[in-house]
């Protein structure tokens, strides 16, 4: 939606500033059990980095949905479906002993960390909870969710950027428009986890919105939304 509507994170949410984004990142914290992916064994890596992502994300919801056995044949195809979406994706022709290394243990910190929500959450972890539409906005699928915390996954050797937060934001707007209609519940946390650096950030929709919308309530802020939405969707039928 971002790509489709240049700018409306920044009309939405103006004081997403790197400062605040700084200030944000300070709250990370890490899950005991875990230990960062070494960035030693991802250099030597034969496969792209964001192809082994989706790698050990597609096992890790394997693991989720109760699968025991690894099944990494079934996790590459999974893997080249989803970037084939937004990338000319090529399937390498084997994963070398040290690529199935990195992919296991960065899908072992993610399967830890959403362990570890559902205990202290007492919820049972969802994988892709859905993303309502909105108008000519199409319903989507987030990464995980626990109760009414959207949990998404950001597997990089950087901090969580701008990008990243306004995505929760974005989301979080879509559940409470949905809300209002009956469709759904709305995002009341979302969380932003990195299993490769053993980061997370859990915060607060409410506590994200005031330092980032300059003081516009949530009613104001969907008005906001649908004019945007409605006034792109009228210049496109023009076009």
């Amino acid at each position: 939606m971002a790509r489709d509507i240049p700018g409306i994170c920044d009309l939405l949410f103006p004081q997403l500033l790197p400062s605040i984004i700084t200030y944000l990142n300070r709250q990370a914290k890490s899950i005991s059990a875990c230990e960062p992916v070494s960035s030693i064994l991802i250099n030597k890596t034969s496969t792209n980095a964001a192809m082994l992502f989706e790698v050990a994300y597609a096992r890790t919801e394997q693991a989720m949905n109760g699968e025991i056995n690894e099944n990494w044949e079934s996790c590459l195809n999974i893997a080249l479906k989803r970037q084939s979406k937004y990338f000319d994706a090529k399937l390498p022709d084997e994963l070398t002993e040290n690529d199935l290394n990195v992919a296991r243990k960065t899908s072992l910190n993610l399967v830890t960390a959403l362990r570890h929500f559902e205990l202290k959450s007492g919820y049972s972890i969802i994988v892709s909870p859905d993303i309502p539409g909105f108008q000519w906005i199409s319903k989507g699928s987030g990464d995980f969710a626990v109760g009414n915390n959207l949990i998404e996954v950001k597997c990089t050797s950087k901090n969580f950027g701008s990008a990243d937060y306004r995505q929760l934001l974005i989301y979080w707007l879509l559940s409470f428009a949905g809300s209002l209609e009956g469709k759904c519940s709305e995002w009341k946390t979302g969380t932003l986890l990195n299993p490769r650096l053993n980061k997370y950030i859990e915060i607060e929709f409410n506590e994200l919105i005031s330092v980032s919308a300059v003081g516009r309530s949530k009613l104001e802020i969907l008005e906001l939304f649908e004019s945007i939405v409605s006034d792109y969707s009228s210049k496109l039928s023009i076009w």
